[in-house]
């Protein structure tokens, strides 16, 4: 037989053993569905990998063998029959002699000392939480080795057990000191003995050696707990920072599959030459007890990770509410639909739940998905505050500025709150205050439609901040609440916008707004259009249309020619939409604004028995609402028999809000005092 065919019959074993459990992890991991089976290309990379593995652990396989016959051969009680010569004459009289097995030396009482402290102390440091420094070498230790940290204890004392080795020549430790030592760059000689050496010692390292179970066993937990990022502590759940500098790199070459079925064919291989080792010291049992622990252990602890060791976070996702099961709010392992659609949802609860909502798991997250959708589900009867009660619908005032004693008033008395929501959150396990006030905001925010008629975001009314119990409660009771805006309560009226209500009225520059008793808008500077609220509430509704009751009184005969009234504007661009304006002979117009520039509608005719703006208070009600066919119909009415209508059908502005308006002439100072603001949605 050749040289050539000698090494590859040699090789054989290897290439077997390492290609066929290579192939054997990469298709149990598909069929579990752990990972998505590679395209065929990556598929025989994977493969190729295996083999050229196989070929680099040709001597050690070997050796291997030879172990695993020798011990068979003892267990029988004979020598294999060489291929010449006669077989030894056996006394019949004599009884069988087994060999005797090559047992391994006992480690060195020095060695054993050096192993004993070092597990002590990694046992005291990872086991013992009542050592000072637990907390920071835990978190030290998981970055590094992720869960594989807790069994860092065990590791050394398989250190007791030595294995055999081939000869090799020792590393050469001296050459990566030749800058300082020699102060000179390495030579292309040392360079390339260097990397032999190194490439040999991995070699036995990683493929003969407990140290590439371990390290095939990080790698694996990387990449079956899906590939988490180092960025957020996802990898101390995993393989920690060893698991990811192995298992990326193979990832991204042969993807995920194939990296696993090469790390499984490492650990199979590795696994299987310290099974020889052992059976040949202590028999064929010892050696597949060892297999099997060396084999199993590893794959099925790293196969449970792809299912169990997860947190649960409430998510969106594609337009609906899921649960996403991952090592950290932006890992993603496996996800579970709760069927709660995003649409309809309070801004604040969208914005929760893209944070991430920390749950129990997929029950919990469809309990708590549900009835943060739908609070009327889990509605309270009583809030039971600090010496106070409140019930859902009850107006309330409070002793003192600043007091948070509160006491239930008549609504059509002084008040300064009205309760939209009593119930309960759906938490059953504290998630902590910031999520707990997250919710209740959330939760404001969901019922607020359901008692005012308008969905929160789509009216001008505040929500003041939720009533929460001082201290946790499973399923805390607590209690919503909006601003007074008048001697009536709000429930089910569709209101969008009143002068009481706590908003930024502020206008733009060159305007001022006051609200004492009533509110007052001061154009400052003549040729100017002031707005209230202004730019700061920048609320419009979508296709939506408004009625607006107001009044104003008389702004005086100094005004000049300024003009007050109303207005339905882009909320983002004050600059669009549409005005409704009182002249100073009374008179109302309908002016469209695009860009700012005003362009006139249409105009009511001059008021009949009835005063103009700056010698008479002025009643005023306009509408401004979508038609069928997509235009926009806008009506005013006054006293003294004065109506305006018209309807844009010319690129008309759909996104409007509620608005007062004082647009006035040639003087500055001029004050616009609004008695009746009130706005509901039609």
């Amino acid at each position: 037989m050749s040289e050539v065919g000698a090494r590859v019959r040699a090789a054989l074993p290897a290439v077997a053993l390492l290609t066929l459990a290579t192939a054997a992890v990469l298709g149990l991991s598909t069929l579990l569905g752990i990972a998505a089976a590679p395209p065929i290309w990556q598929v025989v990379l994977t493969l190729v990998a295996g083999l050229l593995l196989g070929v680099a652990a040709t001597d050690q396989v070997r050796a291997a063998l030879t172990d695993w016959q020798g011990a068979a051969t003892a267990e029988a009680g004979s020598h294999r029959r060489g291929r010449r010569g006669p077989a030894p004459v056996q006394d019949p009289d004599q009884p069988l002699e087994k060999p005797a097995r090559p047992r391994p030396k006992r480690p060195s009482w020095r060695r054993i000392g050096i192993i004993a402290a070092v597990v002590v102390v990694l046992v005291a440091l990872l086991w013992v939480p009542q050592v000072p420094v637990h907390g920071v070498a835990t978190a030290i230790l998981t970055f590094g080795f992720g869960y594989a940290a807790y069994v860092l204890p065990v590791l050394p004392l398989l250190l007791l057990w030595p294995l055999p080795r081939l000869p090799r020549a020792t590393w050469p430790w001296q050459l990566p000191l030749v800058p300082i030592v020699d102060r000179r760059l390495w030579t292309g000689a040392e360079l390339r003995d260097l990397a032999v050496a190194t490439g040999h010692y991995l070699r036995e390292r990683v493929l003969t050696r407990t140290t590439g179970i371990a390290l095939a066993t990080l790698g694996l937990l990387h990449l079956v707990r899906g590939n988490p990022s180092l960025l957020d502590g996802g990898t101390s759940r995993a393989g920690g920072l060893a698991g990811w500098l192995l298992a990326e790199p193979l990832r991204l070459i042969l993807s995920t599959g194939g990296a696993i079925g090469l790390l499984g064919g490492v650990l199979v291989g590795a696994a299987a030459v310290i099974a020889a080792s052992v059976g040949r010291a202590w028999g064929t049992v010892a050696g597949y007890s060892v297999l099997a622990v060396a084999v199993l252990v590893p794959l099925v602890g790293a196969g449970a990770g792809h299912w169990l060791g997860f947190e649960y976070y409430l998510r969106t996702e594609q337009g609906k509410v899921v649960v996403v099961a991952g090592l950290s709010p932006s890992h993603r392992q496996a996800v579970h639909d709760t069927a709660v659609p995003v649409d309809g949802l309070a801004p604040s609860l969208v914005a929760l739940l893209d944070k991430g909502l920390q749950v129990t798991g997929n029950d919990d997250g469809d309990r708590i998905a549900r009835a943060l959708a739908d609070p009327s589900k889990a509605a309270a009867e009583l809030f039971v505050g600090d010496q106070f009660e409140l019930k859902a619908g009850e107006c309330f005032d409070w002793i003192g500025g600043s007091s948070q004693l509160r006491y239930v008033t008549p609504c059509n008395a002084a008040h300064i709150g009205e309760v939209t929501y009593v119930g309960h959150l759906p938490f059953l396990e504290d998630p902590g205050r910031e999520a707990v006030d997250a919710a209740a905001k959330a939760v404001c925010e969901q019922s607020y439609g359901a008692y005012l008629g308008v969905p929160y975001g789509q009216s001008f009314l505040p929500l003041d901040k939720p009533m929460l119990p001082a201290g946790w409660t499973q399923r805390p009771v607590i209690a919503c609440s909006v601003t007074s805006v008048g001697p009536w309560t709000l429930k089910g009226t569709k209101t969008v916008a009143a002068l009481q209500q706590k908003v930024p009225w502020g206008a733009a520059g060159g305007c001022k707004v006051e609200v004492p008793d009533a509110l007052r808008v001061t154009a400052e500077q003549p040729n100017i259009r002031c707005v209230a609220p202004g730019p700061e509430q920048r609320l419009a509704v979508q296709g939506a249309g408004f009625t607006m009751d107001l009044e104003f009184a008389a702004i005086g005969k100094a005004a000049g020619g300024a003009k007050i009234g109303a207005a339905c504007l882009d909320g983002a661009d004050l600059g669009n939409g549409y005005t409704f304006e009182v002249g100073p002979e009374g008179v109302i117009e309908i002016f469209k604004l695009t860009g700012g520039q005003p362009a006139r509608l249409a105009a009511s005719a001059k008021p009949k028995n009835a005063g103009p703006p700056p010698t008479a208070s002025t009643p005023l009600q306009v509408t401004c609402k979508p038609t069928a066919d997509g235009g926009i119909e806008l009506t005013a009415f006054s006293t003294g028999n004065r109506k305006a209508t018209a309807v844009d059908k010319t690129n008309p502005v759909t996104r409007l809000s509620p608005r007062l308006m004082l647009a006035n002439a040639g003087a500055g100072g001029v004050v616009m005092t609004t008695m009746i603001f009130s706005a509901t949605r039609v």
